[in-house]
C-alpha cells in the first residue's frame, strides 16, 4: 500500500508536523494519546467489518442452499450478491488491518522515545553488545557498546547493515574531514524531521531479518525446455478444455493433462526454487524494504549525503529505478504467496506450470535488479546509521561541534555533560587544551572519572557526525586511547597492572607516528604501592607529553602534580554529610575524603576521623 495511505490513515501526525521544535516528553505522550484513541476507532471498525463478513457469508450459504433444495433460479442473486460483497470486505478488512499495524508500530516507536525522556531507556532491546570486542577497549571504557552505553541509548537502526553502519562510525573509523562533515550536515537536516524518522522507523520495525545480497549474475534461469515446455503446455491444455466443451477430446484427456502437469511441477519444484532464490522467500522484509524505500524517495532533502542516498534507490531513470523494480517484486512476491495457498496452486500448476513461470521471472527480476537492490539495502541502512545519530537532539539539549583541519591537537569545550545522564543530573564543565597534558586531582566519587568519559564520549559523538551534549565544542581529530576499567587476566596470567601497562605501551607506540592522539587515563597505575606508581608515573606522564598529543591523567597521588597544569574537583560538607558539585575548578585539590566515607560505611570509628 502506498505511503500516502499511511498518512491518511495516521491523522493525528499533524502533531508532530506542527511541534518540530516543542519535541519532548509531553509532546510524544500526547501524540500517543491520539495514536491510542486512533488506534480503538480501527478496532472498532475492524469488528463491524468482521460481522458484515459473517452476514454476507451466511447470504452466500442461503443462495447455494436455494439453488440446490428448491431448484430456484433465483438463489444466485444472493449468492453472487453476497459473493461480491464478501470479497470487497476482505479488501477492506486488510486495508483496516494494515492501518492498525501501522499505528501499533508508531506507538512502539514512541515508547521507546519516552523512555529515553524518562531515562529509562536502559530498557530498550538492542545494545549493540554483538559490537564490544576484547581488543576495542576503548569503547569499553566509554560505554559505547553493551548494556547502558551509548549505542542503546541512540541506535533506531533495525537493518543489520544500518546497526553496522552506527557500529562503524562510532569506532573512531579514519575518514576524511569532509566526509565528517557531509554527514554532520546530513544528521543535522534530520534532527529537525521527527514526522520521518518517526514513520521511518515504524516501517523499519517489521524487518525481521537481513536480505541476503543478490546473486545478481550467478542467478539461475530455468533452462530453455523448462520455459518452451511451461509455454506452450497451457495452449495445449486450453485446447483439450475447448474440445471437450464441443465433444470432440473426452473430458478424460484434459484430467490427465492436469494431473501429468501437476506432477511434472512437483518433480520441479527444487530446481524452481533454487532459480526463485531465498530472495523471494521473505515477503514480508522485502515488502518492508520497500516501504523504506518508498518513504525516503518521498522526502525533500537539502544535505548532499541525503540526496545522494536518494539518488541510490531513485536512480536517474525513474521509471526503470530501484523504486519500480520494487514495486515489480512486489507483483512477483504476491504471485509468490500463491503457492502458500495449496488449492489455488495445485489447480494453477495443474493449468500453466505455474512455478516455472515464476521462477523465469524472479531470475529475469534479480538479473535486472539485483545490483542496484544491494547498494539500495546500504543506502538505507546508512540512512539508518544517520537517523541513530540524530536521536540524541531529540532527547538532549545538543550542538552541532566544528571539526578543525589541523594536525596540532586542539580540544575546546563549553558547558559539556555527560551523553548518557538525564539533563537534569549532568553538570556542565569547560575545558579547554592544545599539544598539553593536565593533571586532574580529586577526592574519591567528586566525578573525575566521569568527566573524563565526558570528553571522551563527546569527541565519539563528534568525530561520527553526530552532535555532542555542550554548548560549545570545536576539535582537531585526535585518536583516543583511554585506559580506565583495566581489570586482569587469570587466563593468560595478567594482572591489573600489568594490563595497565599494555595500554599505556600502545599510546607510547602510537606516539612515535607523530599523529594527534588523546590520552585518557583514570587513577594511574592504581594496581601497585604508591611508591612505584609515583616513579612509573611520572616516566609515563613524560613520555605522554608532546606536540601531538594531549593527556590527561586523574590521581590522588600530589607527587605528580609539578609534571603539568592541574585542574581538580572537591567537595564540601553541610550538617555532617558530604556534597559534590561535580564542578572542574583549576589548581591542585585540597580536600579528601576517604576517611568520611569509610566512616559513612560502618568501617571506622568516629575518633579515628
Amino acid at each position: 500500500m502506498k505511503d500516502h495511505m499511511m498518512e491518511e490513515q495516521i491523522h493525528t501526525e499533524k502533531h508532530i508536523e506542527t511541534e518540530q521544535e516543542l519535541w519532548n516528553l509531553e509532546t510524544v505522550e500526547r501524540y500517543m494519546d491520539s495514536l491510542q484513541n486512533a488506534l480503538l476507532l480501527y478496532k472498532k471498525k475492524y469488528t463491524r467489518i468482521s460481522v458484515m463478513r459473517l452476514l454476507f457469508f451466511m447470504l452466500i450459504v442461503f443462495g447455494v442452499l436455494v439453488i440446490w433444495i428448491l431448484r430456484a433460479w433465483w438463489g444466485w442473486l444472493p449468492a453472487v450478491g453476497s459473493g461480491f460483497g464478501f470479497v470487497g470486505l476482505l479488501c477492506c478488512h486488510a486495508e483496516v488491518n494494515l492501518r492498525m499495524d501501522a499505528i501499533e508500530q508508531l506507538l512502539r516507536v514512541c515508547e521507546r522515545y519516552r523512555l529515553r525522556f524518562l531515562g529509562t531507556w536502559q530498557e530498550l532491546p538492542d545494545t549493540g553488545a554483538e559490537f564490544l570486542t576484547k581488543e576495542d577497549t576503548v569503547a569499553a571504557d566509554l560505554d559505547v557498546f553493551g548494556e547502558s552505553s551509548l549505542y542503546q541509548l541512540i541506535c533506531t537502526a533495525h537493518t543489520q547493515y544500518g546497526r553496522r553502519r552506527l557500529a562503524e562510525v562510532l569506532r573512531q573509523a579514519d575518514e576524511l574531514p569532509d566526509a565528517r562533515r557531509k554527514r554532520q550536515k546530513a544528521v543535522e537536516e534530520l534532527s529537525h524531521d521527527h514526522r520521518f524518522a518517526l514513520r521511518f522507523e515504524s516501517t523499519a520495525l517489521h524487518v525481521d531479518e537481513e536480505l541476503p545480497k543478490s546473486r545478481s549474475v550467478e542467478q539461475k534461469t530455468p533452462a530453455k525446455p523448462l520455459q518452451i515446455v511451461a509455454w506452450v503446455y497451457p495452449f495445449l491444455f486450453l485446447g483439450s478444455m475447448v474440445g471437450m466443451f464441443l465433444g470432440i477430446i473426452p473430458y478424460g484427456v484434459s484430467l490427465s493433462l492436469f494431473f501429468a502437469a501437476l506432477l511434472f511441477s512437483w518433480i520441479c519444484s527444487g530446481y524452481c526454487q533454487s532459480c526463485t532464490g531465498m530472495l523471494f522467500q521473505q515477503a514480508r522484509s522485502t515488502k518492508t524494504y520497500l516501504r523504506m524505500m518508498e518513504q525516503f524517495a518521498g522526502e525533500a532533502f537539502h544535505a548532499d549525503h541525503l540526496k545522494e542516498l536518494q539518488e541510490t534507490i531513485v536512480g536517474t531513470e525513474k521509471k526503470d529505478g530501484l523504486i519500480g523494480g520494487m514495486r515489480k517484486m512486489e507483483r512477483i512476491l504476491s504471485a509468490y504467496q500463491i503457492r502458500y495457498n495449496p488449492v489455488i496452486h495445485w489447480l494453477l500448476s495443474g493449468i500453466c506450470l505455474y512455478d516455472i513461470h515464476l521462477a523465469g521471472a524472479a531470475a529475469a527480476w534479480e538479473r535486472r535488479y539485483g545490483d542496484r537492490l544491494n547498494k539500495g539495502i546500504e543506502a538505507l541502512g546508512e540512512l539508518e546509521m544517520l537517523l541513530s545519530l540524530s536521536t540524541l537532539a531529540r532527547v538532549r539539549e545538543v550542538s552541532y561541534p566544528e571539526l578543525l583541519d589541523t594536525q596540532e591537537p586542539v580540544l575546546h569545550m563549553e558547558g559539556i555533560t555527560h551523553p548518557l545522564l538525564m539533563p537534569e543530573q549532568a553538570v556542565a564543565n569547560d575545558i579547554s587544551l592544545r599539544k598539553q597534558t593536565v593533571i586532574i586531582t580529586g577526592s574519591n566519587m567528586s566525578g573525575k572519572t566521569t568527566f573524563l568519559r565526558t570528553i571522551g564520549l563527546n569527541l565519539i559523538l563528534a568525530y561520527a557526525g553526530a552532535p555532542v551534549c555542550g554548548h560549545s565544542v570545536s576539535a582537531s581529530f585526535m585518536r583516543i586511547f583511554t585506559s580506565m576499567r583495566v581489570t586482569d587476566d587469570v587466563k593468560h596470567g595478567i594482572s591489573t597492572f600489568y594490563a595497565e601497562i599494555l595500554r599505556i605501551k600502545d599510546m607510547v607506540e602510537f606516539a612515535k607516528t607523530t599523529k594527534p592522539m588523546l590520552c585518557l587515563i583514570d587513577e594511574i597505575f592504581k594496581g601497585t604501592n604508591s611508591a612505584d606508581r609515583i616513579v612509573g608515573a611520572k616516566a609515563v606522564i613524560r613520555r605522554l607529553t608532546g606536540p601531538y598529543m594531549i593527556t590527561i591523567v586523574s590521581t590522588h597521588d600530589f607527587e605528580l602534580c609539578n609534571l603539568a597544569e592541574n585542574y581538580h574537583f572537591e567537595e564540601t560538607y553541610q550538617d555532617d554529610r558530604i556534597c559534590f558539585d561535580y564542578c572542574l575548578k583549576r589548581g591542585i585539590c585540597t580536600t579528601t575524603n576517604a576517611l568520611y566515607l569509610l566512616k559513612m560505611a560502618g568501617l571506622t570509628e568516629t575518633e579515628e576521623i
